[in-house]
């Protein structure tokens, strides 16, 4: 497993894709999201708004809010901006920024691959979100962020991709939406059967992928499925082969993908000053103050960097200090909530405190400056997690803190829309 699909649906109009791709919905604040989905009324963005986009004191119903996003969609279906598939089909879906590219596979899983934990997982998801999502899919009824799958790399996928990507390209565009960095996105469409059947032949030596981006999506997709299949059993109906059977996905070689950290940041000092501050992480980190220097990239597992009143140090954590066996307490992030977070600065809370926030590590040294602008007193930046480390987390069927990964690039929304 997996045993991949093809799937019918709508590819994005080669002309217009730069117009109407969106950029990644979690990459972007509420605040940036609705400036831009006002300024590209013609973006997929229109079919995905959220309440938190809007002002409070101009906030829609969820009903008309929804009612809005499904009329934005018929629109962009029926103005030419898709064109409508004539065979089901799978895709090659390549992303590049910079100096590195993922080629991937664009295709449908069956939602049993979910339930089966053959599709691991490494976070918590939380109930309100699946509910806003799983009512999306109710009323909208579309898929188009395909959920992101890692998975062990294969010889034989990759160099039979290559192979398919040796034609030219359905689609090739730059994502300048906004988002911290400029992405290359290529698409080939793989409509031939044969073609299909040797993916699908590879792919189905693969034991089991790893969640890397799309938790909540995943979980809503199932209770989606699960809601339509009582209504459709009660109708004396359901095969398994139904669109909402299915779950939308983009599968990607795990050498091939990218992590960045998220770093955190907080708000005071719990009644501490720096000096107090440096002699309790004495406890457990070798602390060296680095003058002069303006950023800080952490460089090894348990190394840490600290900002605080204009000046970085490097933490480097004691061994005897890291649970080497344990796959979720061994994290950097873990290690930074248990030996600093909440020892010294009483967080207990790592979703929930508003003392605590995050800096995805896209934003480099211009995101922790602008923090400390904003009057957050000290930034933790953080080594990256591994993917190693997600795949061994999520094969011990444990999870890992909130904010653990951040992966770069992300897939787009509204390349590839599925009517569900």
């Amino acid at each position: 497993m997996p045993k991949i699909k093809a799937f019918a649906g709508y590819l994005v109009n080669a002309a217009r894709a730069k117009q109407v791709v969106s950029p990644a919905y979690d990459s972007v604040s509420p605040q940036q999201r609705r400036q831009f989905a006002e300024a590209n009324p013609q973006n997929f963005l229109n079919t995905m708004r959220l309440l938190e986009d809007f002002p409070a004191d101009a906030r829609p119903t969820q009903s008309q809010l929804l009612s809005s996003n499904k009329a934005n969609l018929d629109k962009l279906l029926d103005d030419g901006s898709y064109e409508k598939l004539k065979t089901p089909c799978l895709f090659v879906y390549q992303l590049g920024s910079g100096a590195h590219v993922q080629t991937g596979v664009v295709c449908e899983i069956g939602i049993e691959e979910y339930e089966k934990g053959l599709v691991r997982k490494h976070e918590n998801t939380r109930s309100d979100k699946e509910d806003l999502l799983t009512r999306y899919q109710k009323v909208v009824g579309v898929s188009s962020s395909p959920i992101c799958l890692a998975y062990s790399q294969s010889d034989a996928i990759d160099d039979y991709v290559a192979r398919l990507i040796e034609k030219p390209d359905d689609l090739e565009f730059i994502s300048e939406d906004g988002a911290e960095q400029v992405v290359k996105q290529r698409v080939w469409r793989i409509e031939n059967s044969v073609e299909q059947q040797k993916l699908i032949a590879l792919f189905s030596k693969i034991e089991v992928t790893y969640l890397t981006d799309g938790h909540h999506r995943a979980a809503s997709g199932y209770r989606y499925a699960e809601m339509m299949r009582e209504q459709h059993n009660n109708r004396g109906g359901n095969h398994g082969d139904e669109p909402y059977n299915q779950l939308l996905v983009a599968l990607f070689p795990d050498n091939q993908l990218n992590l960045l950290p998220f770093h955190r940041c907080v708000k005071d000092l719990n009644g501490l000053d720096e000096t107090q501050i440096v002699a309790a992480l004495r406890a457990c980190f070798a602390v060296k103050k680095l003058r002069g220097q303006t950023a800080f990239d952490a460089s090894q597992h348990g190394e840490f960097g600290m900002y605080i009143n204009q000046n970085w140090y490097r933490l480097n954590v004691l061994p005897q200090c890291i649970e080497q066996t344990d796959p979720v307490n061994s994290l950097d992030v873990t290690l930074l909530q248990n030996l600093i977070l909440e020892p010294i600065f009483g967080i207990k809370d790592m979703r929930g405190d508003a003392r605590l926030d995050y800096i995805a590590g896209v934003s480099g040294d211009a995101g922790i400056k602008q923090k400390c602008s904003e009057g957050w007193k000290v930034v933790f930046a953080c080594y990256a997690t591994s993917i190693e480390q997600l795949m061994k987390v999520a094969d011990a069927d444990l999870l890992m803190p909130p904010k653990s990964t951040y992966f770069d690039p992300k897939p787009r929304s509204g390349i590839f829309v599925r009517l569900k």
